[in-house]
């Protein structure tokens, strides 16, 4: 976060120093007419068409990097996309810029989370029967009747005229009305489901994809370094990875759940569609996740800078090629292999001789 305040700092400085010389000119020059005895206001007109228009100053300020194109080479300069609060900021960005964008964000919140946000959808169940056939009426009026009468069900109504809705306890379980249900009405085929379950977002084959990668990850994290400090961030940004691309599957999936799709398998087709391109994203996520942690101190968390690589590309036994990259706050060297990575601490001569 300092490195972008800096940057933003020292463009903002570069803006201010062309207005003020331009302000120091245009000054002069409105001195220069007002001597040869033009008004203030006329003297001002001529001193500023004998400036330029505005597309001198935004030359002035490209060539002087004050525009946008240098506010990002300032960024890259004070490395801040190499800060270890860049991914965790960019990720939470990406979340909230998901949300503003949604039509449905409470959909999306309630999706990752995997039950309702409001305490009274919580309890909502659904209570239907499978249709045996095109002339199924719903649920019967001696049913109906009969589930009004059980314990642990209130504000029992219909939904959508063939099927209910009620409110359960919080100390009884669904499947346990379901079977008072089916036991009070003598009907082995209604069903008793959560209410949140029938307009929830289809989160299944993405949680499906992070929770095996969050299993292969802590292999990896976990043999790659043992420091407290290098484990936490890793795991932190890898949350908030896996937050932001559920979050970008719900938002994704919502156009999909919401198309009426045409009989001849095109919603499959789309979902296949769509899940590929998930798979790719996230391979891409994960990639770079790597990438970046593992190129980073075990102690600063700041990424190593001037990798040096000695030794052949086409050797793999002798003089096969090593790359050291180095800490810029002096821990150490990390050193890369064909075959292994480890980060070699290393002291200055100074500190030796304090500590002994």
């Amino acid at each position: 976060m300092r490195r972008a305040i800096n940057a933003l700092r020292e463009w903002m400085q570069l803006r201010v120093r062309l207005r003020d010389e331009s302000q120091f000119h245009l000054d002069r020059a409105t001195a220069d007419l007002r001597a040869l005895g033009l008004s203030a206001r006329a003297a001002k007109r001529a001193a500023r068409g004998r400036l330029g228009s505005r597309e001198y100053r935004k030359l002035a300020l490209r060539e002087l990097g004050g525009d946008w194109a240098g506010l990002i080479r300032m960024f890259l300069a004070h490395r801040v996309h190499t800060s270890p609060s860049f991914q965790p900021l960019a990720l939470v960005t990406a979340c909230l810029l998901i949300l503003l964008l949604s039509p449905a964000p409470q959909l999306i919140l309630e999706g990752v989370a995997g039950r309702p946000l409001d305490a009274g959808g919580r309890g909502a169940v659904f209570i239907s029967e499978q249709a045996r056939n095109l002339t199924y009426v719903g649920i019967t009026k001696a049913d109906f009747k009969s589930i009004q009468s059980l314990e642990g069900l209130t504000k029992l109504e219909r939904f959508q005229s063939i099927h209910a809705r009620a409110q359960a306890s919080e100390d009884v379980s669904v499947a346990a009305i379901e079977s008072q249900v089916r036991r009070k009405t003598g009907n082995p085929g209604l069903r008793v489901i959560p209410l949140f379950e029938r307009h929830a977002i289809l989160m299944g084959p993405a949680k499906a994809v992070w929770g095996l990668l969050a299993f292969c990850s802590l292999f990896f994290v976990a043999t790659h370094c043992s420091k407290p400090r290098w484990l936490g961030y890793g795991m932190a940004v890898g949350c908030l990875h896996a937050l932001a691309s559920l979050m970008t599957w719900a938002f994704a999936i919502q156009p999909w759940s919401g198309t009426a799709w045409a009989p001849g398998g095109r919603a499959l087709l789309g979902f296949l569609a769509l899940s590929a391109i998930y798979l790719g994203v996230v391979a891409l996520q994960c990639h770079v996740w790597w990438h970046d942690l593992r190129r980073r101190c075990p102690f600063c968390l700041d990424s190593l800078l001037l990798p040096l690589t000695e030794g052949a590309a086409d050797c793999f036994l002798l003089n096969s090629p090593t790359t050291e990259s180095v800490c810029a706050h002096g821990h150490g060297v990390l050193v890369e292999t064909r075959w292994e990575s480890r980060f070699r601490p290393e002291r200055s001569p100074l500190q030796g001789l304090v500590h002994g």
